[in-house]
């Protein structure tokens, strides 16, 4: 999971080669005739890169914290949580011990404030170094409070931004690569609003039962097959769903990785500082590589969607392709970004600065973001019916 803002929507500012600075999207009501024309050419502008993107051959989405923390509470399920959430619910659930932790494992506040990955790597040192009933019992209860509150997603989640913009990237022609969705996020809101939308998802798990993972499942495809037809055809609305740092939905057994719909020990990656090493065992290590496949492919599109840029083993290799691999085409896509101290961003404002045409950042949220996206692929009839029959409450 990734730290990104949670502060009030304001509105789109783009950068780009073009733009050279920060330009608004969209004209303020009481705007002049120029700041009008420079917004409608920054929104054209946007648009035809977004456009070049969603076209490239190959087109890769790395989803971050960002794009869930849009979603309000619903059902009995909470809303979900931002790492200062975390941050909060861990210091309430340890109660009185919670200061005697922070001091016993020596943890002082980083500059950015007060971070759970922070303590939790502190915890995890001290625990290494000097183990303690105490620490173990904290970081066990903060491990099971964080798989608590990931589980936010239930049958009454409005999960209509995901769904609208797996029908904007997802929907593409069969001619080209599958799109290919990887997020840092332990949730399951990408898998759950491809279902409702009626998407198929490649997600490297067999279809049997129980579902076992297989790096090689990335590698196969859907087709249908009709009875007077010699050649396959490929199914619509197919994309590969690639979750880094693991699932709410996914546990150990036997040596074997399975998805239950209640793991009663999920598989993932909690928030530490040993992400790094974490993340070279199975299955991140399949994720991993794929992720570094594809953004080295030519004619790549890249769709950066409220990511934090903490995770290093992330974002090293999407800068190391942007340095490399000049086919590339990428947007950058949160609302911090414009005061962002991140040295990863820092770097792509330099590139951008000096004339570099094949990226852009748009600083805004993923609700804000997903309505401006091209539309290249009308609805089908079929989606349409079904459609008709959700709004009338019919059964999914």
């Amino acid at each position: 999971m990734n730290e990104t803002s949670t502060a009030a929507a304001s509105p789109l500012r783009v950068m780009s080669a073009v733009t050279g600075g920060w330009a608004d999207y969209s004209a303020h009501s009481d705007a002049d005739e120029v700041s009008r024309l420079e917004a409608t050419k920054t929104r054209d502008r946007l648009e035809q890169f977004l456009t070049d993107v969603l076209t490239a051959e190959n087109l890769l989405v790395l989803a971050g914290l960002g794009t869930t923390l849009c979603l309000k509470a619903s059902g009995k399920a909470p809303a979900p949580p931002s790492m200062a959430d975390l941050w909060d619910a861990a210091a309430t659930k340890a109660g009185s011990t919670f200061d005697a932790i922070k001091a016993k494992v020596r943890y002082t506040s980083p500059e950015g404030g007060d971070n759970i990955e922070s303590l939790l790597s502190q915890c995890q040192l001290a625990q290494a170094l000097d183990p303690s009933d105490a620490v173990r019992d904290f970081i066990s209860n903060t491990e099971a409070l964080i798989v608590a509150r990931c589980r936010f997603v239930d049958s009454d989640t409005d999960l209509t931004i995901h769904e609208a913009f797996l029908r904007k990237v997802a929907r593409r022609s069969t001619r080209l690569p599958r799109t290919k969705i990887f997020t840092t996020n332990y949730d399951v809101c990408f898998e759950t609003a491809g279902g409702r939308a009626r998407f198929t998802i490649v997600d490297g798990f067999s279809h049997g039962q129980p579902q076992e993972f297989d790096g090689a499942y990335f590698t196969y495809d859907l087709v249908r097959r009709d009875q007077d037809r010699e050649i396959p055809d490929y199914i619509p609305n197919v994309f590969h769903l690639h979750k880094i740092h693991g699932s709410v939905d996914w546990e150990l057994r036997d040596d074997q990785i399975v998805k239950v719909p209640y793991a009663a020990k999920p598989l993932i990656i909690y928030p530490r500082h040993s992400k790094f090493e974490a993340s070279y065992n199975q299955p991140f290590i399949e994720m991993q590589s794929r992720f570094q496949l594809y953004l080295r492919q030519a004619n790549t599109g890249v769709l950066v969607l409220g990511f934090g840029f903490n995770d290093a083993h992330i974002w090293q290799p999407l800068i190391s392709s942007i340095r490399s691999n000049v086919s590339l085409k990428a947007v950058f896509v949160d609302p911090v970004l414009p005061a962002s101290s991140r040295a990863p961003i820092g770097e792509i404002k330099k590139l951008i600065a000096a004339g570099d045409s094949r990226l852009v950042l748009v600083a805004g949220g993923f609700e804000q973001f997903v309505p401006i996206l091209p539309d290249l692929v009308g609805a089908t009839e079929e989606e349409r019916h079904r459609e008709r029959l959700r709004s009338k409450g019919a059964p999914r």
